[in-house]
């Protein structure tokens, strides 16, 4: 066999191997156990004594859960022509909220998986369907400010610190949001130490 023909072989077989990982599981797939605790949110939403656990859970409380769900449940992109429906957007969104809200081991996608009894494959799907829908309504609440508007601002920093001269025209940099991070940084960690006796970033909108 000639080079050329050995190199075509091996591309020809290369591009086999590709074809049976692309569309053939290599490994025996049986079927997960699921149980979870998601009916628990909604039974903690209905009762107002139980409403701090979902806020423990979900980080929001059920009536701005239920804005939210407003907001969002209409997007296409919870709507396919699939003979398998997409599970209700309340759940979807449940199981996002829940995993923005865990750092560290609990975030992991088998450990959001195993609380709410859902596949690793669909925590991951619904992640992203619920940020595509939360970005599909950016400018209903985003949008430029009018220069009567900045000037409104600009003199209620003046009145509130003197803060004026050539920096006024910095008028939102008046107060900064801590990203909190969930582990001391390698390098220079002290440095992001912050009052709150955590490690976060500083994060100003200018």
């Amino acid at each position: 066999m000639s080079y050329a023909d050995t190199v075509s072989q091996l591309l020809i077989d290369a591009q086999i191997l590709t074809a049976i990982r692309n569309t053939r599981y290599l490994r025996e797939r049986g079927p997960v156990l699921k149980i979870g605790n998601k009916e628990l949110l909604w039974e903690y939403a209905e009762n107002d004594k139980d409403h701090h656990r979902f806020v423990q859970m979900l980080r929001i409380s059920p009536d701005t859960f239920e804005i939210l769900h407003h907001l969002i449940k209409d997007d296409p992109v919870f709507y396919n022509n699939s003979n398998n429906p997409q599970a209700p957007v309340e759940e979807q969104l449940g199981v996002t909220l829940f995993r923005l809200g865990r750092f560290g081991n609990s975030a992991g996608v088998m450990d959001v998986a195993r609380e709410f009894g859902i596949a690793e494959g669909s925590v991951l799907n619904y992640t992203n369907r619920c940020f595509t829908a939360i970005e599909n309504i950016h400018d209903l609440f985003v949008r430029p400010l009018t220069e009567e508007e900045k000037e409104k601002e600009k003199q209620w920093i003046d009145a509130e610190i003197g803060f004026q001269g050539t920096w006024r025209e910095g008028y939102l940099m008046y107060d900064g949001t801590i990203v909190v991070i969930f582990q001391k940084p390698g390098k220079d960690g002290d440095t992001y130490f912050t009052r709150k006796s955590n490690y976060g970033f500083n994060l100003q909108v200018c």
